[in-house]
């Protein structure tokens, strides 16, 4: 049983990735810029993808997963699983 059928908690859709990825595996975490209703949101209603990164990255350690991350530009990162803490 893994760790996502073991627990109650709502994840994000970064978190579920983390979660479902085996080590060396990557993903390309990109951030939206539109609203539900198709409306451009203005940039501070919304995280870049690096502080979306860096926050992933927090959330891991401390389930003992250890990722990293890589800009490609300002909107879409690659989170890669390194492996277990």
């Amino acid at each position: 049983m893994n760790l996502v059928q073991r627990s109650k908690q709502v994840f994000t859709p970064g978190q579920q990735r983390v979660l479902e990825l085996e080590d060396g595996d990557s993903f390309l975490l990109q951030t939206i810029l539109f609203d539900e209703d198709d409306s451009v949101l203005p940039r501070w209603r919304y995280r870049s993808a690096s502080q979306i990164a860096a926050r992933l990255s927090s959330w891991a350690r401390r389930r003992h997963v250890l990722i990293t991350y890589c800009m490609i530009d300002k909107n879409t990162v690659r989170i890669w699983r390194l492996g277990a803490v």
